[in-house]
């Protein structure tokens, strides 16, 4: 084995193995829909404009995360999900929503304050899992068939170990820098995933044009 694929595989380990640590005893840092939140919602009769709702949260919760998002199909409800609300930050945002809105006077003690408990990143990447195993047992018959002068047991060790590698090393890498989960961090894995798909079809499709020259040059057939 190369000098320098046995200093990868210690970087790669020792960056896993720190990603790990950090893992147990911080957790993984997610993004607000995933994370321990607050919500309250507010309705009217006549519809809300969710961006006057997001410039009253902006001023009300400054300085702590949230968003707002519609939660009825005829747009007349809208959630507030925040780190935190106080009942004196839920006063004040009922009181600014009531002076925008006069069609309807909501009370401040109406407006439950909900806790939603944070949601396991396991019951979230649990979803991608049969797809998963499904795309790549796909994908293991092809390489199989495609690059079978190749041989059998390095296309099964790649096609299996190499994938799932990057994705443990970006995932350590993210625990560690505390990069936060969420949807842009599991469509960036579904991408790491393809291009490592990817520059393994070049790498067997390399080899098997190689082997198939080889074989010309001695006269046998691939």
């Amino acid at each position: 084995m190369k000098t320098k694929n046995i200093i990868l595989y210690i970087i790669i380990c020792l960056i896993v193995i720190a990603g790990i640590a950090v893992w147990d005893s911080k957790g993984f840092n997610t993004e607000l829909q995933y994370s321990s939140r607050y919500e309250i919602t507010l309705a009217n009769h006549t519809g809300i404009d969710i961006s006057e709702i997001e410039n009253i949260a902006n001023e009300v919760l400054n300085g702590k995360r949230h968003f707002v998002q519609k939660v009825e199909i005829f747009g007349n409800a809208v959630a507030i999900v925040s780190e935190e609300i106080t009942e004196e930050q839920r006063n004040k945002i009922v009181e600014k929503f009531n002076e925008k809105y006069k069609d309807i006077e909501l009370k401040a003690e109406n407006v439950d304050i909900v806790y939603i408990p944070f949601t396991r990143i396991k019951d979230v990447i649990k979803h991608f899992i049969i797809p998963g195993i499904t795309t790549l047992a796909l994908v293991l018959v092809y390489f199989l068939i495609r690059f079978k002068t190749i041989g059998w047991k390095q296309i099964v060790l790649k096609t299996i170990f190499v994938p799932a590698i990057a994705e443990v090393l970006m995932y350590s890498v993210m625990s560690i820098v505390r990069i936060p989960f969420g949807k842009l961090t599991i469509a960036l894995g579904i991408g790491l995933y393809i291009a490592i798909i990817l520059i393994l079809t070049c790498i067997f499709e390399e080899k098997r044009n190689k082997i198939i020259e080889s074989n010309k040059e001695d006269g046998k057939e691939e």
